[in-house]
């Protein structure tokens, strides 16, 4: 055979290879092997004719698929023999428009060399908030269509000057078709206004903010994918304004400082380190390690949100006089992230803004860090819209999602595109924001849905919305969803065990259900084992009061209730009325509600004034290490109900007798981590099932994700965690479109 003979192929890629140098990488492997062809992006991908020896064609397919740019990700490559063409030598053409989609790059934190040239004296982009490259920057924020060129960017109105076009048309150069790039003669700027949108006369804008930041003041700060509410974290009187202004009273605000300044806040390892100064750059959950800032910032909290600066504009606002700034979601409460002014005037004294328009919100992701896994609570910036592979092929499905941290997924073939954050279906400005997007996606990635799922709940707005569409429509119930979307993640497709501990699901038999362990695949689900019915009176507005939980649940199992608090002798006679005659009263299975019920016995948190308040504060008065040594208290499996009245009972003889909160807390954990055990063993048993999926948003509490983990794997169970997708209400549109697909293929 002659591998020396001359040869051209012609090759399809498609994935994340827009925005992220995939171009002039492939340029600069074609040109060191002394190859000659041409490399275009297209609206399907990025195209490729390459002639030359064989033997070094087939070195360079071999470097596309494994060396290419660590931004990329290919998802399809595609090589044809075609007839032999001769070319003078490699260029990099034009973009074409084809019937096709591409992926999207998400927004990227600015890369280690930008950085260095921003801090260079010498550099003409010394100090220049907008500096990028093809390695890092604003993608997904900034693009209008596909293919991300330029001219469909936020980009398209601020002309070049040579100096940066000198970059942008050099192939070796790091900037090279880089489509933000810019520079301070030719590109985007800061401003400072005032409250009034006046522009404040000054020469250097963020000097301005960090002197007003330090002066107590609030400032909204134009992100790369949103605003921020900034002020200084250790100031109470600022923090306690911001928490006002916001509507805010309890919620953890998350902190943003330079790296060298992580450890004197938090307990924190190298791979955590890694993962805050990754693209992606999210906030990480970690343990406070000394009390350096404002009580106010996470009160009753052991815990705090971190996160480092990912944009040009982050770093320039730190000294050492202002190390710790509260960067929280520009939004006023229930509504999304702002990508304008106007929205945030009333909770801030002043703004950093500047005129390269956001296109695209999204909010900041979150990861909690376990011994296990990184759980992803919030995915979005960094994340979206990159897709997410399916174990199975899908027609064209929209999943509408639920009511809280509600997302929608677009599915084809086998990938999935997940939206950002979107926040609570209660405002209108919300919903606004979930068809903006919706629409966004269809058009980008070429996708009409041919079939929509949505949730049993008939009150959801989402449902309510899927109803009207002209499409076959198929309800999934919400904990089966839960179950599908970490199936999906990890490519099971044979049934599990699955383990959804969550606050609210509308179950088959319109119940409230929540406390679940069920035997599921994509089409169906069996519900072995729950926790016994408890009446929630009133619905959700006993979710926002959980002593009325606590009072409802130990009336019902007649527990003296003097011992309870905050509670009024009216509460107790409405409340004792509607459980007597059965009025207004709801059936719960809810592992949520009885966290909310113990944590109230124990006096935290009668009202909650975010999600989950009452359980977390429970959590929290645990040693994570006493737990496995904790007294467990009695419960009984019988047939498919799992009793939780003589714990509560037990609980509030231990409360009686005077045992520590920090006990009772510690054994109410271990408990539930016991009787789950018994019942997925059980639950095995009867199914011969060893795979386990944890899910719901009780999965988020640390001391029980890690102990069943730890157990049931100890006990030769394969346990799958969620990681790439929330375990909470973020991923039900994920389980949504995998039902639905595997329910309708069947029909």
């Amino acid at each position: 055979m002659n591998r020396n003979k001359l040869i051209t192929k012609e090759i399809q890629i498609n994935g994340i290879v827009q925005g992220v140098g995939f171009r002039p990488f492939v340029y600069r492997k074609a040109v060191e092997l002394n190859l000659s062809g041409y490399v275009l992006n297209t609206s399907t991908g990025v195209e490729i004719t390459v002639n030359g020896e064989e033997k070094k064609i087939n070195i360079f397919l071999y470097q596309l698929q494994n060396n290419n740019p660590a931004a990329s990700k290919i998802k399809y490559f595609k090589v044809d023999n075609i007839p032999e063409q001769k070319f003078t030598e490699f260029k990099i053409k034009k973009s074409t428009q084809q019937i096709g989609t591409t992926l999207i790059s998400p927004d990227l934190a600015v890369c280690k060399d930008c950085v260095r040239e921003m801090f260079d004296k010498f550099d003409k982009r010394y100090l220049y908030p907008f500096i990028n490259c093809t390695n890092c920057g604003p993608r997904f924020s900034i693009i209008e269509n596909t293919p991300y060129d330029r001219p469909m960017t936020t980009m398209k109105d601020f002309k070049m000057c040579d100096y940066c076009k000198n970059e942008y048309t050099n192939p070796l150069d790091r900037r090279f078709h880089a489509q933000p790039i810019a520079c301070p003669e030719c590109g985007p700027k800061f401003e400072l206004l005032n409250n009034n949108l006046e522009k404040i006369q000054t020469d250097e804008p963020i000097k301005e903010t960090i002197e007003l930041l330090k002066n107590g003041k609030i400032v909204a700060i134009k992100g790369i994918s949103g605003f921020h509410l900034a002020c200084d974290a250790t100031n109470t009187k600022v923090v306690k304004r911001l928490r006002k202004l916001k509507d805010r009273p309890h919620k953890p605000f998350a902190i943003m400082t330079q790296e060298k300044n992580l450890s004197k806040l938090v307990d924190i390892t190298a791979e955590n380190i890694n993962l805050l100064k990754s693209p992606e750059s999210p906030i990480l959950i970690l343990k406070k390690k000394k009390n350096l800032l404002s009580e106010l910032v996470a009160p009753n909290n052991p815990n705090i949100g971190v996160f480092i600066p990912y944009a040009p504009i982050h770093f320039l606002l730190f000294d050492e006089e202002l190390p710790f700034l509260v960067m929280t979601s520009g939004n006023i409460n229930n509504d999304p992230i702002s990508k304008d002014e106007r929205s945030l005037q009333k909770i801030c004294d002043y703004f950093l803004t500047n005129n390269r328009p956001i296109l695209n919100r999204s909010d900041d992701s979150v990861i909690l860090p376990t011994r296990n896994k990184n759980l992803i609570l919030r995915r979005s910036r960094g994340f979206v819209p990159s897709p997410i592979n399916l174990p199975i092929n899908t027609i064209p499905t929209l999943g509408m999602g639920a009511a809280l941290k509600i997302t929608f997924s677009l599915t084809k073939n086998k990938q999935l595109f997940l939206s950002p954050y979107i926040g609570n279906s209660f405002s209108k400005n919300t919903m606004d924001f979930y068809f903006e997007m919706l629409e966004k996606y269809k058009k980008w990635f070429d996708i009409k849905p041919k079939l929509i799922a949505c949730d049993l709940q008939p009150d959801f707005f989402t449902t309510r919305l899927a109803k009207k569409q002209d499409l076959p429509l198929i309800k999934v119930q919400h904990h089966h969803a839960h179950i599908a979307a970490i199936m999906a993640e990890h490519h099971i497709t044979e049934p599990v065990i699955g383990i959804v501990y969550d606050g609210t699901g509308y179950g088959t038999d319109g119940a409230i259900w929540g406390g679940e362990i069920m035997a599921a695949d994509f089409n169906k689900f069996q519900r072995l084992f729950h926790l016994n019915d408890m009446p929630l009176p009133g619905g959700d507005s006993a979710i926002k009061k959980p002593i009325r939980i606590a009072y409802a649940y130990l009336k019902k199992i007649g527990i003296d209730t003097n011992f309870l608090e905050n509670i009024s002798e009216m509460e107790k006679r409405i409340i004792s009325k509607q459980i007597e005659n059965n009025f207004n009263v709801f059936q719960t299975s809810s592992m949520g509600r009885l966290f909310d019920c113990v944590s109230t016995m124990l006096g935290l948190f009668p009202e909650i004034s975010f999600e989950a308040q009452s359980a977390m504060a429970l959590q929290f008065l645990c040693d994570e290490n006493n737990i496995k040594n904790a007294k467990i208290y009695s419960y009984e499996i019988q047939n498919d109900k799992i009793n939780i009245q003589s714990i509560l009972k037990e609980i509030a003889k231990d409360i009686h007798n005077g045992i520590s909160p920090k006990k009772i807390a510690e054994s109410f954990h271990n408990t539930i981590i016991q009787f789950t055990v018994d019942a997925v063993t059980e639950a095995s048993k009867k199914s011969e099932i060893k795979k386990v999926v944890l899910s719901g948003g009780v999965m988020q509490n640390k001391i029980i994700v890690e102990n069943l983990n730890h157990i049931l794997t100890k006990n030769n169970f394969t346990v799958y965690l969620p990681s790439e997708l929330p375990s909470n209400d973020g991923s039900i549109s994920v389980g949504q479109v995998m039902v639905a697909n595997s329910k309708y293929l069947k029909t």
